[in-house]
């Protein structure tokens, strides 16, 4: 039994566990969001984890906070969990992207059956640089159309609209009746990464660029000790960022995610280590996890004793929202029919 456990990698049972919890509460809001669609109250519970799909919706939060000094009533859960993302980037690295993210579980998995069947593959480093800049792009535009642009009023206007109070129910709709850009966003999502390593994830997620850029602010990085390394190459081949760990006495890059496959695959066992030097104390793989369940944990538990996870906003409040939506939608269906 103990042999069993030995080959067990923890960030694969927390990448799992964590999409596992995902899963449950998609199950459990589905039961929230479809009694209010037919106009109903729901008996279900809303899951406020929910919120963990709305970054938008938390980041706006934030500003709306820092100017008004209090939380908006709508999805507070999103604010409190996109600051403990942000927060895992400047305690591990990348340590969301490799160790919570359902996504990029999602797409290391399709990725590994691209490479067994030989379709994936990485790109070159002509056309590997430009497109890795789409990513921060796509940053540069929220963050310049939110944070300099949007002026405090607005925030707090577009966080008490009928579309951010039901931006979860439009989320639940975009994945049981999505559209054709809907389709266009899972095929970035899972099917890129089966020809493209790393495709969604290196290339088009803002997300991963905000923490990419905080992970540098990071006191633990993947750390060289010259002297006990054998130069075999083996940490450079295996990393899924193709970052060349062989040649580096320590990892400040973006693009790490800190997911210690590097460390594991090193046959010199004080060559690498997730450290704040060299031959500092080492942060071991099962820890990393275990903070990063610990993080979202803490944040959960602490939103629940200040009040501010759950949505204040009333379920007959929102079956009118949802009647709008519907018939928004219904208008632009026409709309398009007659064009």
């Amino acid at each position: 039994m103990s042999d069993t456990f030995k080959n067990v990698n923890p960030r694969r049972l927390c990448q799992g566990g964590f999409l596992l919890f995902t899963l449950w509460i998609g199950w459990r809001f589905a039961l929230w969001a479809r009694p209010l669609l037919e106009g109903e109250i729901p008996q279900a519970t809303r899951p406020a984890a929910v919120d963990a799909f709305l970054p938008l919706s938390g980041f706006l939060n934030l500003k709306y906070a820092l100017i008004s000094g209090t939380i908006h009533e709508a999805h507070p859960a999103a604010l409190l969990i996109f600051l403990a993302v942000c927060a895992s980037a400047l305690l591990v690295k990348k340590g969301f992207c490799s160790f919570v993210c359902p996504v990029g579980f999602a797409g290391e998995m399709v990725g590994k059956l691209g490479e067994k069947v030989g379709l994936s593959r990485r790109l070159t480093r002509v056309l590997d640089l430009p497109l890795r800049s789409i990513k921060y792009l796509l940053l540069a535009f929220f963050l310049w159309n939110i944070v300099l642009k949007m002026p405090g009023f607005a925030v707090g206007k577009f966080l008490s609209s009928g579309y951010n109070l039901t931006a979860d129910i439009r989320m639940f709709l975009f994945f049981i009746t999505p559209s054709k850009g809907a389709f266009l966003t899972f095929a970035a999502l899972f099917v890129l990464p089966f020809f493209i390593k790393g495709g969604w994830c290196r290339y088009f997620c803002p997300y991963g660029a905000l923490l990419g850029l905080l992970s540098v602010l990071s006191p633990f990085k993947i750390h060289r000790n010259e002297t006990a390394c054998t130069a075999c190459g083996k940490c450079r081949k295996v990393c899924p960022s193709s970052i060349s760990v062989n040649k580096k006495h320590a990892i400040f890059s973006d693009e790490c995610t800190g997911c210690l496959t590097c460390v594991s695959a090193c046959p010199s066992p004080e060559a690498l280590r997730l450290s704040t030097s060299s031959k500092g104390p080492k942060l071991k793989i099962g820890i990393v996890a275990l903070l990063m369940v610990l993080l979202f944990v803490f944040t959960s538990m602490a939103g629940r004793l200040s009040g501010n996870w759950e949505s204040q906003i009333r379920p007959r409040s929102l079956i009118m929202q949802v009647m709008m939506m519907k018939m928004e939608k219904k208008g632009m269906t026409s709309a398009g029919g007659r064009s």
